[in-house]
């Protein structure tokens, strides 16, 4: 794939995980956490249109049909490819880049799933961008560096402070959820620190429970969630990583272990949830107390107030691709990310 050929010239020496066959491959990583509420019955995910480009396509899985369906197919699959998208069971967005000579096009393209119409949203010659977020909710549109939300194909542009992200730069992670009452709560991780913080409302509090685990080279990742009083989420320990990673390209041999971590947001005190001690074990799910767990390919649902353990599912894979877990509801999605196609979709 291209950006790994990329990221290994450039030397970027990043982790891989237990769940694959051989060391030096990428690690299976979580694209969309859960389990959570979202009612939705559709998987939306790239498709390389003949020998093109690897996203040159679009297809929707249908998750109780189990049957795809094409979204988008370039005209020209070796200049264009898609470079973001969000959909649901009702419409999908995406946006698609065109490689010109010297330069390059990108356009904003809605598609309406019950009408069967198309329609072209926004073209842009710099940057162009489409993603859900995850604390409003709502379809956000970044052009340049402005940001829109936009409903049924139409646009409404907003003031950029109003929109809370996370930041996730070579220099420092930081993660962020708000509360319905609008209170921000950020999990910070600077590059070659190894103290990870948790600030609300202008309090910082040190994260106690990670403070010894070897995290100088390790970074957050997106998986985190609010509980009461409680933000709970994945940290990865990793070595050889220059400090902050991103977790669809981290290389097998370099991720020593993952950390379930509970951090109370209003007292600042903290603790592991689950240490899977190495990389064999990976946390792939969290909600109300219980996790998922990948060990051996046999998918775990352990409760961590008895730690009585059950098996969900057998992942009958013999490859040595890169996978992906994504929640739609109590579904869980597995994907493979190198030959693009849906191996698993588990009701848990």
């Amino acid at each position: 794939m291209l950006k790994k050929i990329v990221l290994l010239l450039c030397a970027i020496i990043l982790t891989l995980t237990g769940c694959m066959k051989y060391p030096g491959e990428y690690v299976c990583y979580i694209d969309l956490f859960g389990p959570n509420t979202l009612e939705c019955h559709s998987f939306y995910h790239y498709k390389r249109v003949g020998n093109g480009l690897e996203k040159s396509g679009l297809q929707r899985y249908d998750l109780i049909t189990e049957t795809e369906q094409e979204i988008y197919a370039a005209s020209d699959p070796h200049k264009q490819l898609i470079t973001s998208y969000w959909g649901d069971d009702n419409e999908v967005y995406y946006v698609v880049k065109t490689n010109k000579k010297g330069s390059s096009e990108f356009t904003l393209f809605y598609y309406n799933l019950n009408t069967k119409e198309y329609q072209t949203v926004l073209d842009n010659e710099k940057s162009l961008s489409v993603f859900k977020d995850i604390n409003t909710n709502r379809i956000i549109i970044i052009r340049d560096k402005q940001r829109y939300y936009i409903t049924t194909g139409n646009l409404q542009e907003i003031d950029n402070s109003d929109v809370t992200m996370n930041t996730l730069t070579k220099r420092e992670d930081v993660i962020r959820r708000v509360k319905p009452d609008g209170t921000v709560i950020e999990i910070c991780k600077k590059y070659d620190n190894s103290e990870y913080t948790c600030k609300v409302n202008g309090t910082s509090y040190d994260i106690t429970a990670l403070s010894h685990c070897g995290g100088k080279e390790s970074g957050l990742t997106n998986s985190f969630v609010i509980e009461g009083d409680l933000i709970i989420g994945i940290v990865q320990i990793t070595k050889g990583t220059r400090g902050l990673v991103t977790t669809d390209i981290i290389r097998s041999d370099q991720l020593k272990k993952e950390l379930l971590v509970s951090i109370n947001y209003q007292t600042g005190e903290s603790d592991i949830l689950y240490n899977t001690k190495n990389n064999s074990t990976r946390i792939i799910g969290y909600r109300n107390g219980n996790i998922y767990l990948l060990k051996q390919g046999t998918i775990i649902c352990r409760n961590l107030s008895d730690g009585s353990e059950k098996e969900s599912y057998n992942l009958l894979y013999d490859g040595d691709n890169q996978l992906s877990f994504s929640w739609i509801g109590s579904r869980l999605i597995i994907y493979d990310e190198d030959d693009q196609q849906v191996i698993a979709n588990i009701q848990t």
